[in-house]
């Protein structure tokens, strides 16, 4: 059973005032602790593209401490299904990629690792999650889950070429930066969810941005395994900007072989 089972990396749902200009920028970085020790295992930093106060296209840079990128994702929402957006991850290290395209209309997962690659056409269930798309999958079923509701879905897990099925429900309220949070549970369904742990994320109450993630990342390590972390997402770091430059940047800023060197 392959970890990346819940390789998931939420991006906020932008609630966001409008502002003038034509485009818009969100800019944020997320900080990966170690469930174990507390120490920082990687950073991630967000540029996002806006339409609306919706992310249409977005790069995630995952830095070493050292601050130099090692890995990369580009994640493009899909009209047909905000839910099922198109998406590759790079991982210069282990040279391992992942991602779902769209060709011709029809749709296809793939991957890379080991000396393998793989990839196979993807039939959609209606219900078909992937990668940041859980975010919109969240706030979309905002009302059934803050009423208590388990609402059931499909996650796509390409280190599988399928997909798993999944249940997500809340598991309490609290605070996190001092603002008020509700913290939902993301697991598997059936007797894989009594082996394998789920993940938490805590969305701000009022915003519906995502605050806080904690469990098994889609990042991987050096030897190929995932790592189990809590990151943080402070909102009063999230800046807004109308260039395109830090975005157009983050598309070409090299990557790294090892965060050793």
């Amino acid at each position: 059973m392959p970890k990346s089972v819940f390789a998931v990396l939420l991006l906020p749902a932008v609630a966001l005032a409008d502002l003038p200009g034509d485009e818009r920028f969100l800019r944020y970085d997320g900080t990966a602790y170690d469930l174990d020790n507390g120490s920082v295992a990687y950073v991630e930093s967000h540029y996002v593209k806006l339409d609306g106060d919706a992310a249409a296209d977005r790069f995630v840079l995952y830095r070493c401490t050292n601050g130099k990128a090692f890995a990369r994702k580009r994640v493009t929402t899909r009209n047909a299904s905000p839910w099922l957006p198109s998406f590759e991850l790079q991982d210069q290290r282990i040279q391992y990629r992942e991602g779902l395209k769209e060709i011709d209309n029809n749709l296809a997962v793939f991957y890379a690792a080991d000396g393998e690659d793989d990839k196979a056409p993807l039939d959609a269930p209606s219900d078909l999650v992937a990668d940041a798309g859980f975010d919109r999958f969240v706030v979309d079923n905002w009302s059934k889950l803050t009423a208590g509701e388990t609402v059931r879905f499909n996650f796509l897990v390409p280190s599988r070429l399928d997909y798993l099925s999944f249940k997500v429900r809340q598991v309490e309220t609290t605070e996190v930066d001092g603002r008020k949070a509700n913290v939902f549970r993301l697991g598997l369904t059936g007797l894989l969810g009594l082996i394998v742990s789920g993940i938490d994320v805590a969305y701000d109450a009022e915003s519906r941005l995502l605050l806080r993630f904690s469990g098994l990342s889609n990042v991987r390590n050096e030897d190929g395994d995932n790592y189990v972390v809590r990151i943080e997402f402070p909102p009063a770091d999230r800046t807004i900007d109308h260039s395109s430059a830090a975005f157009d940047a983050a598309s070409e800023e090299p990557l790294v072989g090892s965060c050793s060197a």
